[in-house]
């Protein structure tokens, strides 16, 4: 019944959101990497990393070449790490 009432362009807007956060956490996740290693910010390798990790799963999911985007997080964590031990 609230197909119905709706209409079928209100049962898009959840698929449209979910694809727009999706994208916004892999566009910011992209944005920290290049800010973490122009300043060498552990901070912000951490949440490039921490960004990346729903989208990583998502795409995980997938099959093929996708399964390796789930090592992007880890090592942008691991690199965070090693960073903010050296100084």
């Amino acid at each position: 019944m609230s197909d119905f009432l709706l209409g079928s362009i209100m049962l898009s807007i959840g698929f449209i959101s979910i694809a727009i956060i999706l994208w916004g956490l892999i566009i910011a996740a992209g944005v920290f990497l290049v800010i973490g290693f122009v300043r060498k910010s552990s901070k912000a390798l951490m949440y490039s990393g921490l960004a990346f990790i729903i989208p990583g799963i998502i795409l995980f999911t997938q099959g093929g070449s996708f399964r390796l985007l789930l090592l992007y997080p880890l090592i942008a964590i691991i690199f965070a790490f090693v960073l903010k031990r050296k100084s």
